[in-house]
Protein backbone atom coordinates (compact mmCIF):
# COMPACT_ATOMS: atom_id res chain seq x y z
CA UNK A 1 0.00 0.00 0.00
CA UNK A 2 1.09 3.23 -1.02
CA UNK A 3 0.48 4.79 2.75
CA UNK A 4 2.02 1.84 4.49
CA UNK A 5 5.66 2.22 1.96
CA UNK A 6 5.30 6.40 3.07
CA UNK A 7 5.22 5.37 6.48
CA UNK A 8 8.56 3.01 5.98
CA UNK A 9 10.30 5.35 4.46
CA UNK A 10 9.34 7.89 6.74
CA UNK A 11 10.44 6.02 9.85
CA UNK A 12 13.99 5.28 7.98
CA UNK A 13 14.83 8.93 7.49
CA UNK A 14 13.90 9.10 11.40
CA UNK A 15 16.05 6.70 12.36
CA UNK A 16 18.96 7.96 10.13
CA UNK A 17 18.95 11.23 11.69
CA UNK A 18 18.76 9.60 15.21
CA UNK A 19 21.38 7.47 14.49
CA UNK A 20 23.41 10.00 12.51
CA UNK A 21 23.23 12.66 15.65
CA UNK A 22 24.67 9.80 17.75
CA UNK A 23 27.37 9.31 15.85
CA UNK A 24 27.89 12.95 15.72
CA UNK A 25 28.45 12.34 19.69
CA UNK A 26 30.31 9.65 19.41
CA UNK A 27 32.75 11.00 16.75
CA UNK A 28 34.95 13.30 18.96
CA UNK A 29 35.28 10.34 21.50
CA UNK A 30 36.29 8.33 19.02
CA UNK A 31 38.86 10.17 17.11
CA UNK A 32 40.49 10.59 20.65
CA UNK A 33 40.26 6.82 20.73
CA UNK A 34 41.70 6.33 17.46
CA UNK A 35 44.83 9.17 18.07
CA UNK A 36 46.09 8.60 21.30
CA UNK A 37 45.29 4.71 22.24
CA UNK A 38 44.47 2.80 18.99
CA UNK A 39 47.23 5.02 16.55
CA UNK A 40 50.31 4.35 19.15
CA UNK A 41 49.68 0.88 19.61
CA UNK A 42 49.65 -0.02 16.39
CA UNK A 43 52.86 2.15 15.89
CA UNK A 44 54.23 0.15 18.71
CA UNK A 45 53.52 -2.88 16.72
CA UNK A 46 55.20 -1.78 13.54
CA UNK A 47 58.16 -0.56 15.56
CA UNK A 48 58.91 -3.85 17.22
CA UNK A 49 59.75 -5.10 13.82
CA UNK A 50 62.65 -1.95 13.23
CA UNK A 51 65.88 -1.19 15.15
CA UNK A 52 67.55 2.15 14.87
CA UNK A 53 68.15 5.00 17.41
CA UNK A 54 66.12 7.21 18.76
CA UNK A 55 66.77 10.26 16.42
CA UNK A 56 68.06 7.99 13.57
CA UNK A 57 66.47 6.21 10.59
CA UNK A 58 64.31 3.01 11.29
CA UNK A 59 65.80 -0.22 9.75
CA UNK A 60 63.97 -2.85 9.61
CA UNK A 61 65.08 -6.38 11.33
CA UNK A 62 62.23 -8.82 11.36
CA UNK A 63 61.67 -10.98 14.38
CA UNK A 64 64.99 -10.11 16.16
CA UNK A 65 63.44 -7.88 18.98
CA UNK A 66 61.05 -10.49 19.58
CA UNK A 67 63.93 -13.82 19.40
CA UNK A 68 66.05 -11.31 21.88
CA UNK A 69 62.95 -10.63 24.29
CA UNK A 70 62.09 -14.38 24.62
CA UNK A 71 65.72 -15.22 25.59
CA UNK A 72 66.72 -11.85 27.88
CA UNK A 73 66.84 -13.40 31.86
CA UNK A 74 66.21 -9.55 32.34
CA UNK A 75 62.47 -9.65 30.82
CA UNK A 76 61.42 -12.48 32.78
CA UNK A 77 62.51 -10.64 35.80
CA UNK A 78 60.86 -7.24 35.50
CA UNK A 79 57.82 -9.02 34.44
CA UNK A 80 57.71 -10.87 37.46
CA UNK A 81 58.86 -7.73 39.63
CA UNK A 82 55.82 -5.83 38.14
CA UNK A 83 53.56 -8.44 39.19
CA UNK A 84 54.84 -8.94 42.54
CA UNK A 85 54.37 -4.90 43.07
CA UNK A 86 51.13 -5.20 41.55
CA UNK A 87 50.03 -8.43 44.23
CA UNK A 88 51.31 -6.12 47.18
CA UNK A 89 50.16 -2.96 46.72
CA UNK A 90 46.77 -3.47 45.21
CA UNK A 91 45.43 -5.36 47.75
CA UNK A 92 47.24 -3.51 50.44
CA UNK A 93 45.94 -0.32 48.84
CA UNK A 94 42.65 -1.56 48.87
CA UNK A 95 42.06 -3.03 52.86
CA UNK A 96 43.95 0.07 53.95
CA UNK A 97 41.59 2.29 52.10
CA UNK A 98 38.27 0.55 52.97
CA UNK A 99 39.45 0.54 56.72
CA UNK A 100 39.43 4.13 56.27
CA UNK A 101 36.47 5.14 54.19
CA UNK A 102 34.48 2.88 56.99
CA UNK A 103 36.09 5.28 59.95
CA UNK A 104 35.43 8.05 57.91
CA UNK A 105 31.80 6.92 57.18
CA UNK A 106 31.24 6.37 61.20
CA UNK A 107 32.33 9.92 61.78
CA UNK A 108 29.25 12.51 61.64
CA UNK A 109 31.69 15.70 63.30
CA UNK A 110 35.14 16.58 61.70
CA UNK A 111 34.90 14.24 58.75
CA UNK A 112 36.11 17.23 56.55
CA UNK A 113 39.67 17.70 57.79
CA UNK A 114 40.47 14.22 58.48
CA UNK A 115 39.74 13.27 54.22
CA UNK A 116 41.85 16.63 53.84
CA UNK A 117 44.84 14.81 55.53
CA UNK A 118 44.05 11.43 54.26
CA UNK A 119 43.73 13.47 50.84
CA UNK A 120 46.92 15.36 50.79
CA UNK A 121 49.35 12.68 49.81
CA UNK A 122 47.80 12.00 46.60
CA UNK A 123 48.13 15.32 45.81
CA UNK A 124 52.34 15.24 45.81
CA UNK A 125 53.64 14.76 42.40
CA UNK A 126 55.27 11.09 42.68
CA UNK A 127 58.78 12.29 42.40
CA UNK A 128 58.43 14.79 45.40
CA UNK A 129 56.96 11.69 47.51
CA UNK A 130 59.94 9.70 46.44
CA UNK A 131 62.54 12.11 46.99
CA UNK A 132 61.03 12.64 50.48
CA UNK A 133 60.92 8.56 51.00
CA UNK A 134 64.59 8.85 50.02
CA UNK A 135 65.31 10.57 53.21
CA UNK A 136 62.77 9.10 55.43
CA UNK A 137 64.34 6.24 54.74
CA UNK A 138 68.05 6.47 54.33
CA UNK A 139 70.31 3.73 55.96
CA UNK A 140 72.42 6.47 58.10
CA UNK A 141 70.38 9.46 59.05
CA UNK A 142 66.83 8.47 57.77
CA UNK A 143 63.91 9.37 60.26
CA UNK A 144 62.82 5.57 60.13
CA UNK A 145 66.27 4.04 61.06
CA UNK A 146 67.13 6.91 63.37
CA UNK A 147 63.86 5.11 65.14
CA UNK A 148 65.10 1.28 64.25
CA UNK A 149 68.79 2.08 65.85
CA UNK A 150 66.75 3.18 69.13
CA UNK A 151 64.28 -0.25 69.08
CA UNK A 152 66.43 -2.58 67.70
CA UNK A 153 70.37 -1.02 67.71
CA UNK A 154 71.00 -1.50 64.04
CA UNK A 155 69.53 0.36 60.71
CA UNK A 156 67.63 -1.18 58.09
CA UNK A 157 68.60 -1.03 54.88
CA UNK A 158 65.51 -0.89 53.26
CA UNK A 159 66.51 0.43 49.69
CA UNK A 160 69.99 -1.44 49.40
CA UNK A 161 68.49 -4.54 50.36
CA UNK A 162 67.12 -6.92 47.82
CA UNK A 163 64.13 -8.27 49.76
CA UNK A 164 62.79 -5.21 51.20
CA UNK A 165 63.64 -2.75 48.21
CA UNK A 166 60.35 -3.95 46.17
CA UNK A 167 57.80 -3.96 49.32
CA UNK A 168 59.18 -0.61 50.15
CA UNK A 169 58.54 0.79 46.94
CA UNK A 170 55.13 -0.69 47.10
CA UNK A 171 54.62 0.89 50.36
CA UNK A 172 55.20 4.33 49.29
CA UNK A 173 52.79 3.94 46.48
CA UNK A 174 50.24 2.49 49.29
CA UNK A 175 50.87 5.97 51.19
CA UNK A 176 50.78 7.87 48.08
CA UNK A 177 47.47 6.24 47.10
CA UNK A 178 45.62 5.60 49.90
CA UNK A 179 44.14 9.00 50.03
CA UNK A 180 42.54 8.63 46.65
CA UNK A 181 41.03 5.13 47.15
CA UNK A 182 39.78 6.02 50.16
CA UNK A 183 37.45 8.97 48.88
CA UNK A 184 35.97 6.87 45.96
CA UNK A 185 35.44 3.71 48.68
CA UNK A 186 33.48 6.62 51.05
CA UNK A 187 31.41 7.84 47.89
CA UNK A 188 30.68 4.43 47.25
CA UNK A 189 29.70 3.91 51.26
CA UNK A 190 27.90 6.82 51.50
CA UNK A 191 25.63 6.30 47.77
CA UNK A 192 24.19 3.32 49.18
CA UNK A 193 20.54 2.69 50.52
CA UNK A 194 20.59 3.16 54.56
CA UNK A 195 17.31 1.44 54.54
CA UNK A 196 19.24 -2.04 54.22
CA UNK A 197 21.47 -0.96 56.69
CA UNK A 198 18.90 -0.25 59.44
CA UNK A 199 16.84 -3.31 58.17
CA UNK A 200 19.66 -5.34 58.41
CA UNK A 201 20.75 -3.70 62.07
CA UNK A 202 17.05 -4.32 63.03
CA UNK A 203 17.12 -8.01 62.83
CA UNK A 204 20.35 -8.41 64.58
CA UNK A 205 22.78 -8.20 61.87
CA UNK A 206 26.26 -7.30 63.29
CA UNK A 207 28.49 -4.75 61.51
CA UNK A 208 31.00 -7.54 60.46
CA UNK A 209 28.14 -9.33 58.58
CA UNK A 210 26.24 -5.93 57.51
CA UNK A 211 29.68 -5.58 56.03
CA UNK A 212 30.68 -8.98 53.93
CA UNK A 213 26.61 -9.28 53.09
CA UNK A 214 25.46 -5.51 52.58
CA UNK A 215 28.41 -3.21 51.82
CA UNK A 216 30.06 -5.63 49.70
CA UNK A 217 28.17 -7.01 47.72
CA UNK A 218 26.55 -3.52 46.36
CA UNK A 219 30.14 -1.21 46.18
CA UNK A 220 30.52 -4.13 43.50
CA UNK A 221 30.58 -1.41 39.91
CA UNK A 222 32.60 0.56 42.49
CA UNK A 223 35.41 -2.48 43.08
CA UNK A 224 35.68 -3.12 39.47
CA UNK A 225 36.73 0.05 38.06
CA UNK A 226 38.99 0.14 40.86
CA UNK A 227 40.83 -3.19 40.49
CA UNK A 228 40.72 -2.60 36.74
CA UNK A 229 42.06 0.95 37.03
CA UNK A 230 44.50 0.20 39.90
CA UNK A 231 45.72 -2.71 37.71
CA UNK A 232 46.30 -0.56 34.95
CA UNK A 233 48.16 1.96 36.88
CA UNK A 234 50.82 -0.10 39.21
CA UNK A 235 52.06 -2.19 35.99
CA UNK A 236 53.23 0.90 34.58
CA UNK A 237 55.21 1.44 37.74
CA UNK A 238 58.30 4.15 37.23
CA UNK A 239 58.94 7.00 39.01
CA UNK A 240 59.29 5.59 42.65
CA UNK A 241 61.25 3.03 41.39
CA UNK A 242 63.60 5.41 38.95
CA UNK A 243 64.20 7.86 42.07
CA UNK A 244 64.56 5.21 45.06
CA UNK A 245 66.30 2.57 43.36
CA UNK A 246 66.27 2.71 39.65
CA UNK A 247 66.15 -0.66 39.50
CA UNK A 248 68.44 -1.73 42.06
CA UNK A 249 69.81 -3.73 44.12
CA UNK A 250 70.46 -6.44 41.37
CA UNK A 251 67.49 -5.69 39.35
CA UNK A 252 65.48 -6.42 42.68
CA UNK A 253 63.34 -3.29 41.75
CA UNK A 254 63.08 -3.56 37.99
CA UNK A 255 59.76 -3.41 36.33
CA UNK A 256 58.63 -3.85 32.91
CA UNK A 257 58.39 0.47 32.58
CA UNK A 258 61.32 0.46 33.82
CA UNK A 259 63.71 -1.58 31.34
CA UNK A 260 61.14 0.24 28.96
CA UNK A 261 62.77 3.52 29.73
CA UNK A 262 66.53 2.15 29.85
CA UNK A 263 65.94 1.01 26.80
CA UNK A 264 64.56 3.85 25.06
CA UNK A 265 67.30 6.18 26.47
CA UNK A 266 69.93 4.09 27.75
CA UNK A 267 71.06 1.83 25.61
CA UNK A 268 69.47 3.32 22.58
CA UNK A 269 67.16 0.65 21.28
CA UNK A 270 63.94 2.24 20.45
CA UNK A 271 63.06 -1.01 18.75
CA UNK A 272 63.50 -3.02 21.70
CA UNK A 273 61.60 -0.20 23.71
CA UNK A 274 58.50 -0.74 21.33
CA UNK A 275 58.57 -4.23 21.57
CA UNK A 276 58.39 -4.37 25.63
CA UNK A 277 55.85 -1.31 25.54
CA UNK A 278 53.62 -3.64 23.08
CA UNK A 279 53.65 -6.58 25.53
CA UNK A 280 53.26 -4.45 28.67
CA UNK A 281 49.99 -3.20 26.63
CA UNK A 282 49.00 -6.70 25.63
CA UNK A 283 49.67 -7.82 29.51
CA UNK A 284 47.41 -5.10 30.63
CA UNK A 285 44.76 -5.75 28.30
CA UNK A 286 44.84 -9.17 28.58
CA UNK A 287 44.00 -8.41 32.49
CA UNK A 288 41.45 -6.04 32.59
CA UNK A 289 39.28 -8.59 29.63
CA UNK A 290 39.68 -11.50 32.59
CA UNK A 291 38.99 -9.14 35.34
CA UNK A 292 35.99 -8.18 33.59
CA UNK A 293 34.85 -11.63 32.80
CA UNK A 294 35.64 -12.95 36.66
CA UNK A 295 33.50 -9.18 37.71
CA UNK A 296 30.58 -10.97 35.64
CA UNK A 297 30.38 -14.03 36.55
CA UNK A 298 30.31 -12.26 40.38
Amino acid sequence: MPGTSELIRARRRQSLRRNLTAYAFLAPALAMFVLFLAWPVVMLFIQSFQTGGVMGPAKFVGLANWRQIFSDDLVRQTIFNTLFYAAMAIPAVFIIAMVLALCLNAIRIGQTPIKTILYFPTLQPILIAALMFTFVLHQDFGILNILMRAITGEPVNFLGNASLAMPTIAMVEVWKGAGFWTMLFLAGIQGLPRDLFHAAELDGAGPLRRFFELTLPLLKPTFFFSVVFATIVNLQVFDSVFVLTDGGPANATATTAWYIYRSLFSFNEPGYGATLSFILVLVVLALTIVQSFWFREK
